[in-house]
């Protein structure tokens, strides 16, 4: 309250200095300078009047999703809905504290009538997660900064996924085999081309390359070859508890390796389900599907960070599907070295290596061979 009526004083004052020297001083500068104060009273009073919500802006976010460690550009329309210039508009985009931003992003624009201006920042190498971006703050006064207000835009919050970050995997390991054979799956089949089962009739939507031509010509129909129906196997992969790595760096290492075997997963249609021991009873169940494999990774992405005094919440493993564990020094009750364990640390420290030991080392532990 004192600061306001500190400035109605200064600027009342300003205007009976400036009358009072038209009035006895006189001549043509005198009166310039009373109709340059009366002017900037009134442009001073609609700036201060005029309200706020009338200034709009939208958020855009390039690219909609990132991998961790990109660079992210976010993009500011920023538009007037009305009949009155801006001299000067501020606006403050709101950065979540867990980017760790040394400041946030501020812009000074001026707003014509009915124009957008549009404004960018970037934020490079940011790190896995799931940000919320809250509603830009937008302030204005006037020309001589006596007055100010501001106030909150009307956006609705708005989410920037950060999936961690993954090597290129050009085939999905000896662990995606079948479990009863050494035959790898490249993808997903309904049926095995290589075992006949029996010859059936014909129906709407069977392919051409299916046809018995020989029964065909015989019985005077249509009639197609049946094959034995081949199923892959289920994965589940399993992240321990960060009670079993030592440093951040191996429990991102952890979050990377299961995020490359999503992500090769999902090119294949290998069917997955995802657990982290650490999260209570909740898990991702067995399925296929972009939809399905997002939601994988963005698990992945919102996954706490590392915290050395976390503990044990979950002790009941599903048997349900074959058990991928991911770990380093894990002892949980359900761990067994004879299935398949990625091990980060010394066995594997670095995500480059990820291919090399999918196929070479976690094959001989599963398997029982000798190296």
């Amino acid at each position: 309250m004192k600061k306001i009526s500190w400035r109605i004083v200064v600027v009342m004052a300003a205007i009976g200095a400036a009358w009072a020297f038209a009035y006895f001083e006189g001549g043509y500068l005198a009166y310039h300078i009373w109709d340059a104060t009366q002017l900037l009273a009134v442009i001073t009073l609609i700036q201060v009047l005029f309200p706020l919500h009338r200034v709009r802006i939208e958020r855009h976010i390039r690219p909609n999703l990132a991998t961790e460690g990109d660079s992210v550009t976010i993009e500011l329309r920023i538009q007037a809905n009305t009949w009155w210039p801006w001299a000067w508009v501020a606006v403050t985009d709101s950065l979540p504290a867990t980017l760790h931003a040394d400041h946030d992003p501020h812009f000074v624009v001026a707003l014509w009538p009915k124009r957008t201006v549009t404004v960018r920042y970037q934020l490079a190498h940011v790190p896995r997660g799931i940000y919320t971006l809250k509603a830009p703050r937008i302030a204005t006064g006037d020309v001589l900064g006596l007055w100010e207000k501001s106030r909150l835009a009307t956006n609705d919050p708005m989410s920037m996924i950060i999936w961690p970050q993954t090597t290129a995997l050009t085939h999905l390991g000896h662990v995606f085999q079948q479990w009863a054979g050494n035959t790898e799956m490249s993808r997903r089949i309904s049926e095995d081309t290589s075992l006949l089962l029996g010859i059936r009739d014909y129906v709407s939507g069977d392919r051409l390359a299916q046809i018995h031509w020989r029964t065909t010509a015989r019985t005077g129909q249509f009639k197609v070859k049946q094959f034995e129906p081949t199923t892959q196997p289920q994965i589940r992969i399993i992240l321990d508890d960060m009670q079993a790595f030592q440093t951040e760096r191996e429990w991102e290492l952890a979050i990377q390796i299961a995020a490359s075997l999503t992500d090769v997963a999902a090119r294949y249609t290998q069917p997955l389900g995802f657990l982290w021991v650490g999260d209570g009873d909740q898990r991702i169940g067995i399925g296929t599907g972009r939809t399905h494999y997002e939601t994988i990774l963005n698990y992945l992405a919102a996954l706490p960070r590392f915290h050395p005094n976390s503990y044990n919440s979950m002790t009941f493993i599903p048997d349900d599907a074959i058990p991928l564990w991911i770990t380093m020094r894990g002892n949980h009750p359900a761990l067994s070295d004879a299935g398949p364990v990625i091990r980060v640390g010394e066995e594997l420290d670095q995500l480059e290596d990820l291919s090399f030991y999918l196929e070479h080392r976690l094959h001989r532990q599963a398997y029982g061979l000798s190296h």
